[in-house]
């Protein structure tokens, strides 16, 4: 079952429910062409994380109708696809990535409210906020948390507040608290001001502990400490508290 729903002037809601049948994909073309007639344009926040499955003869009336979809969907502005599955979410993003316009932001169930809110034009990015500071009571320990995903604006903001809290206090301990880690935007990489940041942020360190975030991404976190003077450990989400006395230590 989909259904759309309209969440201002310029913007609509797309909720797909257990089966995508073919009077679901009906309403999908009657919609699109309707958009269409009126000089398409606006934003969409596509929500597939109740979808269970799809009927053949939904996807044969998509097929028939590529071209209003197509045209649709090039013409929309923002593009919001919120998904809790794997396949989905990568789908969108090298969609993304290999059709020139057309942008898709993709976000995680726990993330449909930022969602909803960039669709509506009520935030400066798709992902702003993804890291804030943390008092965890103990002097000299700066602490930070990580929930969401990382583009490269959020990126190099979150450096950017690391280095101010670090040069403004004598801490040399640093914690990062890892919560609902959805990955980051490979254009981080390439930004000088993160690249500088985090080696400026790496020589003033002695110690820095890594709480949450998926295992591969402690690990590599450990294994960059042969290259810098700070003693990197990470941990479990659990142990944020046995972190903090590692820190102190």
């Amino acid at each position: 079952m989909i259904e759309i729903d309209r969440l201002s002037e310029n913007a609509h809601r797309m909720v797909v429910i257990a089966e995508f049948r073919q009077e679901d994909a009906e309403a999908l073309v009657a919609f699109a062409k309707e958009r269409n007639a009126a000089g398409g344009g606006g934003n969409v926040l596509i929500d597939v994380t109740a979808v269970t499955d799809f009927t053949f003869s939904a996807v044969a009336i998509e097929l028939a109708h590529m071209p209003s979809l197509v045209k649709w969907v090039y013409g929309l502005d923002r593009i919001a696809i919120v998904s809790d599955n794997d396949w989905v979410r990568t789908g969108a993003r090298l969609e993304s990535a290999l059709l020139p316009g057309v942008v898709y932001e993709v976000y995680a169930e726990d993330e449909a409210d930022v969602a909803r809110v960039w669709v509506l034009e009520q935030s400066k990015g798709p992902h702003t906020g993804a890291i804030k500071q943390l008092d965890v009571g103990r002097p000299g320990i700066t602490a930070f948390e990580l929930s969401g995903r990382l583009d490269r604006e959020e990126s190099e903001r979150g450096v950017a507040l690391v280095r101010k809290l670090l040069e403004d206090s004598d801490s040399v301990r640093l914690l990062l608290v890892i919560r609902n880690w959805h990955g980051f935007d490979l254009d981080r990489l390439l930004s000088r001001e993160v690249l500088s940041g985090k080696l400026e942020i790496a020589r003033k360190l002695d110690r820095y502990a890594i709480v949450g975030g998926p295992e591969w991404l402690r690990r590599y976190a450990e294994f960059t400490s042969v290259f810098v003077k700070a003693e990197i450990k990470s941990f479990p989400l659990e142990e944020q508290d046995k972190a903090i006395e590692w820190l102190a230590g």
